[in-house]
């Protein structure tokens, strides 16, 4: 008896030392990345960058065009989402690799509040997108353009709050969801402006 409640002190205490020491390696590997990017253009308190953000901000210029130019729409319908890390797989970023990496040991509740945002971000302009789809498969342009009209702002909005994370961390930033109203998926929004 004296034996199982020795062993499993031990294994407790044994847990308790190795999250200790995963929290001081992982709090090192952060500062040793946080060391390299004075210079860059990667936030140095948050270890993001707004450059990833361009890949939000691109197709919502072509979506607030393709109203009034719809041969912007296969460039438009050709938007997949991708990651922080495949983005700066596929752009000119000068510091591509120190952006991944600064990325993976950035302070976990400022990622954890960015990456939330992305995910709604996503969630949104996928939802978005097939509906511009059926839009633009049907032809109905009046419809299309009360579409990118109305929820083009919302769009905005996430992308601004997302950069406000990367430039100020999240104590800065308003959560659009904290006065009491739940999240609205984005398809029900969407089905509601066609109600």
């Amino acid at each position: 008896m004296y034996y199982e409640s020795s062993a499993s002190v031990s294994s407790m205490s044994d847990s308790s030392l190795v999250k200790t020491v995963h929290r001081k390696f992982q709090s090192s590997m952060t500062e040793h990345y946080r060391s390299h990017l004075d210079g860059t253009n990667i936030n140095t308190n948050s270890m993001l960058t707004t450059d990833y953000l361009n890949h939000f901000s691109g197709v919502l210029m072509l979506l607030e065009m393709l109203p009034g130019d719809p041969g912007v729409s296969e460039d438009v319908l050709s938007w997949q989402p991708i990651s922080y890390e495949e983005h700066f797989d596929v752009t000119g970023f000068p510091e591509s690799e120190l952006a991944k990496k600064a990325y993976e040991h950035a302070p976990h509740d400022i990622r954890a509040a960015f990456d939330e945002v992305i995910d709604e971000l996503n969630d949104r302009l996928t939802a978005v997108l097939d509906e511009v789809r059926r839009k633009v498969d049907a032809k109905q342009t009046e419809a299309l353009a009360r579409l990118c009209e109305e929820l083009a702002p919302s769009i905005h909005e996430l992308i601004a709050e997302a950069a406000t994370i990367v430039n100020h961390g999240r104590n800065n930033v308003v959560d659009m969801h904290s006065a009491g109203a739940e999240k609205v998926p984005a398809q029900v929004e969407i089905d509601a402006l066609f109600d």
